[in-house]
This record gives structure tokens, sequence and C-alpha cells, in this order.
């Protein structure tokens, strides 16, 4: 079980997208028709990015070696979306239109930030770290 900031970004990364996207199905569900394929199409994205964040999660918790290389890219997708769905959204939202540039540039220094501590961890270098299997013939 990882500690520290590791604990964090295993936290964070099992519960926002996830509990983004259902937040996003639960308001966009009953427009979906009027909406049509570019929502439909948006929300599996967003779904994918979910499933995604808490598959790179697990990788992380359980020590898998392609854990950071796949929480990387689940931050990166996630601040992507997150900036897409701030200003090309087909979906509703209840943001108002001088709010959009703060709430991306925070979306994207989140993930940054997040990015750099995946580069500079100790804890996360040792995840990737793979111990030598000691022979046990003579």
């Amino acid at each position: 079980m990882p500690g520290g900031w590791l604990l964090v970004l295993t936290v964070v990364l099992y519960l926002w997208q996830p509990v983004t996207f259902a937040g996003e199905l639960l308001l966009s569900l009953d427009s979906l028709g009027m909406r049509g394929a570019p929502a439909v199409i948006e929300l599996l994205a967003h779904a994918g990015s979910a499933g995604l964040s808490v598959a790179a999660s697990r990788a992380l918790s359980n020590g898998n070696p392609a854990g950071p290389a796949m929480a990387a890219f689940a931050l990166a997708v996630a601040a992507i979306l997150g900036v897409q769905s701030l200003y090309w959204s087909s979906l509703p939202h209840h943001t108002m239109p001088g709010d959009k540039l703060p709430l991306a540039i925070l979306m994207v220094a989140h993930s940054v930030a997040w990015l750099i501590y995946l580069r500079r961890s100790k804890r996360v270098r040792a995840i990737g770290r793979i111990e030598p299997f000691e022979s046990s013939r003579p």
C-alpha cells in the first residue's frame, strides 16, 4: 500500500475522474437524445478517461511497474478532456463564461503538478525498480 503523496494521488485518480464522469452523465442523461452523437462520443471519452484513471490508481497501489506511466497518461488525458469540456462541449455545464480560463488553468496546473511529482518522487521510482531474482541453485 502506498503512503504519503502517492496515497493521495491514488485516491485522486480513483475518485476524481469517476465522480466527475458520474456528474456529467447525470446532468446530460435526460437530454442525450436531443444532443445527439457528439454528446454520446464525449461521454464515452470521459468514461474511458475515468476507467483509465481507476486502472492507473490500482496499478500504483499494487506496485505495478507500469503504474507511473499509466498515471501520467491518465492525468494528461484528464487535463485534455477537462479543458475540452469547458470550451467545446456538447454536454450541459454550469460554468460562467468568465470562469472558463481560470478553471482551465487550474485543471492543467493540477495535472502538471502531479506529473512533476511522478517524475521526481523516490516512492514512484521505487515502484518501477524490479528487484533482481535470486536463483536458488548452488
